[in-house]
């Protein structure tokens, strides 16, 4: 049998046929490298994201915030959604509890619930915590995703690659979108990219679709993260700027009147935008725009229908009338309580220089001021690009170009006002590094490729431009490239670790599991009676732990992360850095039976509550004055008056005598243990030797406190084990007199009422 007829022939033929059909097709190169680049990148995304597995450490939530977003989760998928909304807490805030489904933002509890049920359909069982802490995985992902078309349709399909290549291994945006952070932050810089990438796209193309899914990502925004804010005052102000420079368009008009309406009227459904009162500044600065861009519109067809002389006199009498019905408008809203001003925290980053007023947000390192060294940590070489993205915006000033600037400017305005917003420079930081770097090797591109049109002028600008020059360009790109992964990664590394178990050792991969062995023991022990009858025991401790405390320990807290309350903030600042007998008698009355700190080993360079005793008192004596907190009382100069001192108040405070020394077993000298952190102030540690505090008794011989539990600390083997304790638990005993004390306490100095923040 011949060969072309058997079947040998017969696969011969139908493979022919396979490579004849393939063949009929132009492969396009540079489309192909341009998917296989943007698949490395994301693979590259997922996996600086995923180092504390790779890392092996435990899959633990991180900071503080997201413990609470995680219950919230928990409880939707146990309960219904319905019952979230109506969810009130008794073990946060007490004595007032906590209505969390009103007081926290819905987006990333319910997409976590939103994902499980996503993976059940495919048959994938997943646990709410398992899914808390591979989400922001996910959502950097799809950030990563849509910031490539940010960028290609801003400018290039080269320019969402290098977007998408810096959002991938921006450090401030890793930091918030590492496996475990679940939290806002995560979920809301990737509505913030789809947002403005469906904006602009709306006004370059003047569609209806991208103009309503604008609006949906924004509302999606409000729903999910306080900064939509930022977000939604950006596109008025960028849509200003278009109206100043004659560029307002019919598309723009659209795409900004259907963008702003979708999004207040889905946003208006949360309750905590409805909380913060939604009819304010920065919610009324887009609707007043809409009606701006409306008589601007109008004013155009006028300017073309009338005479000249006619159209003066509208103008004249238009503005006149335009003025009168906003000033009524404006004095309705004052009179009836609805335009409110500017949450405080928001003009501390507006106006930086009044935030030493508000201390409870100066408190948080997060809200200092931006250094350079933070800024470098942060964007790294994107800092040296940036410039040079904005000057090509500035050359070019397009209706995209001015978006970009905007969003460029006022980022960095606010970023270096704040630390924590750098986040969301990280976007706008990558979109201008990755035009900058675009537009930079545009030209060298050309050259090498023997593409530039050599007239006389580009002849004289270019003729130095060969193949080697492109080379280097390119190498130097390359190169810069590296350096910015390398620090990536390195600081990758570092967010790996979760708060609740830091490696502290110098022996790498040792995480410290005293704050999960101290949680363990409220969870267990902190039940039952209160000191008050029919109540549960409260624990009091510093606000950066109350998500700790409420939602790991499952115990009751008198504050927490949210500072919803900053007067009983100040309340437990003054209850800590009271002396022994005057605290028990205010902690009598918030029915306080155990004192947790954070001892750091009464190390304060770690990061103890003795480093956190200054912003006590600044928070006491800003909210609560009546009880005499001032920081002169507390810190002193020397008598070079070239350096604090600690004055007698604060070595006879609560919070000092529980941390920084024990009785038993002598003082926590970091000689005594290798590997352990030095003080940054040994002159603190001389001090405590001389004033110990276990089971302090007071002048009359009445044990106040007695230490129920104290964490494994910084020990090197079971003998040291327990000798150098992190976290501490006291329980409160009181003396049998303590309700007539108490009562002459808040006689002379009455409990304030709950003031928010």
């Amino acid at each position: 049998m011949s060969s072309d007829t058997g079947i040998t022939g017969m696969l011969g033929r139908f493979w022919k046929k396979i490579v004849n059909h393939f063949e009929d097709y132009e492969i396009n190169r540079e489309a192909l490298l341009n998917r296989i680049s943007l698949l490395i990148i994301l693979a590259a995304g997922i996996m600086i994201r995923l180092f504390s597995l790779m890392k092996g450490y435990d899959p633990l939530i991180k900071a503080f915030d997201p413990y609470v977003q995680l219950v919230s989760a928990e409880y939707i998928n146990s309960n219904s959604f319905i019952d979230f909304v109506h969810w009130f807490k008794n073990n946060s805030w007490y004595p007032y509890g906590f209505h969390t489904g009103r007081e926290l933002y819905w987006g990333v509890p319910v997409s976590a619930v939103i994902i499980k049920w996503l993976l059940g359909i495919f048959s994938i069982e997943v646990t709410i915590t398992q899914v808390a802490y591979f989400s922001p995985v996910f959502y950097g992902f799809f950030t990563i995703l849509a910031s490539y078309f940010l960028g290609k349709e801003t400018v290039s399909t080269r320019t969402g690659l290098f977007t998408a290549f810096f959002m991938a291994f921006s450090p401030a945006f890793v930091s918030r979108s590492t496996a475990g952070f679940f939290d806002n932050e995560s979920v809301g810089i990737l509505f913030t990219v789809l947002t403005l990438y469906f904006f602009i796209r709306a006004i370059k193309r003047g569609g209806t679709i991208s103009s309503f899914l604008a609006g949906v990502s924004l509302a999606l925004l409000i729903g999910s993260w306080g900064a939509y804010r930022y977000i939604l005052d950006l596109l008025p102000l960028a849509t200003f700027f278009l109206v100043l420079t004659r560029k307002l368009t019919f598309k723009l008009i659209k795409a900004y009147t259907i963008t702003i309406v979708t999004a207040l009227m889905i946003g208006v459904l949360v309750p905590r935008v409805l909380v913060n009162k939604f009819y304010n500044i920065e919610v009324m600065i887009p609707v007043l725009m809409i009606g701006l861009l409306v008589l601007v519109g109008i004013v155009q067809n006028l300017s073309r229908s009338l005479s000249e002389k006619t159209f003066k006199q509208v103008i004249i009498i238009g503005s006149i009338t335009a003025l009168f019905l906003l000033a009524s408008l404006i004095t309705v809203f004052l009179s009836l309580g609805m335009f409110t001003n500017i949450a405080a925290k928001f003009w501390a980053v507006i106006l930086p220089g009044n935030r030493s007023a508000i201390p409870i947000i100066s408190s948080v390192s997060e809200h200092q001021p931006m250094t350079w060294a933070e800024l470098f940590n942060s964007i790294h070489i994107m800092m040296f690009l940036i410039p040079l993205g904005l000057y090509y915006c500035i050359k070019k000033p397009t209706d995209v170009n001015i978006i970009i600037l905007t969003l460029g400017v006022t980022t960095i305005y606010f970023s270096g006002s704040m630390v924590r917003l750098v986040l969301l420079l990280s976007p706008a930081a990558s979109l201008l590094s990755a035009l900058a770097i675009d537009k930079l090797l545009y030209t060298y591109s050309l050259s090498a490729h023997g593409k530039i049109a050599l007239t006389k002028r580009k002849l004289r600008i270019t003729k130095s431009i060969g193949r080697d020059e492109a080379i280097v360009a390119y190498l130097v790109i390359f190169g810069l490239l590296i350096t910015f992964t390398f620090q990536s990664v390195k600081l990758a590394d570092d967010y790996a670790q979760s708060e609740m178990a830091p490696v502290i050792y110098t022996v790498p991969g040792a995480p410290s599991s005293d704050w999960q062995e101290a949680l363990l023991w409220l969870r267990y022990n902190a039940q039952g009676e209160g000191i008050v009858a029919n109540s549960a025991p409260v624990v009091m401790s510093w606000w950066d732990y109350g998500y700790w405390i409420t939602n790991y320990g499952n115990a009751t807290s008198l504050v927490d992360n949210a500072t919803t309350n900053k007067t009983q903030i100040g309340m437990v600042g003054t209850m800590l850095m009271w002396n022994f007998t005057e605290s028990v008698k205010l902690m009598y009355k918030y029915n306080v039976k155990y004192v947790l700190v954070n001892t750091q080993a009464g190390i304060p360079g770690l990061g103890s509550d003795l480093g956190k005793a200054l912003w006590c008192i600044r928070i006491a004596e800003s909210t609560v004055p009546r009880y005499g907190m001032t920081e002169d009382a507390f810190y002193g100069l020397n008598e070079a008056e070239t350096q604090y001192k600690y004055l007698t108040p604060f070595y006879s405070s609560v919070l000092y005598r529980l941390s920084a020394y024990d009785q038993a077993t002598g003082f926590a000298w970091a000689s005594e243990m290798p590997g352990t952190p030095t003080s940054t102030n040994p002159q603190l540690l001389v001090d405590a030797a001389q004033n110990p505090v276990y089971n302090l008794k007071g002048p009359d011989g009445i044990t106040y406190f007695s230490e129920v539990f104290r964490s494994y600390g910084l020990a090197t083997g079971i003998a040291d084990s327990r000798r150098f304790p992190l976290v501490r638990i006291y329980e409160v005993l009181y003396p049998e007199d303590i309700a007539q004390l108490s009562a002459e306490v808040n006689d002379n100095y009455p409990v304030p009422e709950k003031t928010e923040d």
